[in-house]
């Protein structure tokens, strides 16, 4: 997802259905119907508007974009995806984190089963 959204290569990978597939897959309860229509149409001039703006074409990274969101005030006017933005850099760390309670689980029940 994040070479979707990757703001490396002036935007090359960009693609908006790859984007609303995921958001089906993954952010079912996270946006509503409706909400993913007016993603669909905010990606849309997300794609016109941002890889040209002087502050966002030349990102390294999705954290950067994030921050250049707000920045420049874009993540008023993409609230949709800036939420997105916001849920794919969480994702990781609830992966991690739940990754590391099952690693503590095992070494707890293998000692207690010992």
């Amino acid at each position: 997802m994040n070479i979707a959204l990757d703001s490396r290569n002036s935007y090359k990978l960009f693609n908006i259905e790859d984007i609303c597939l995921f958001v089906d897959k993954f952010y079912l309860e996270d946006f509503s119907d409706q909400e993913k229509i007016y993603l669909r149409f905010q990606l849309q001039h997300y794609e016109l508007d941002v890889p040209n703006h002087p502050k966002l074409k030349n990102m390294s990274s999705i954290t950067d974009l994030c921050q250049g969101f707000v920045e420049t005030e874009k993540s008023t006017i993409y609230p949709l995806i800036d939420r997105l933005i916001r849920f794919i850099l969480t994702l990781h760390v609830l992966t991690a984190t739940t990754e590391q309670a099952f690693s503590v689980m095992k070494i707890v029940k293998t000692k207690l089963c010992n």
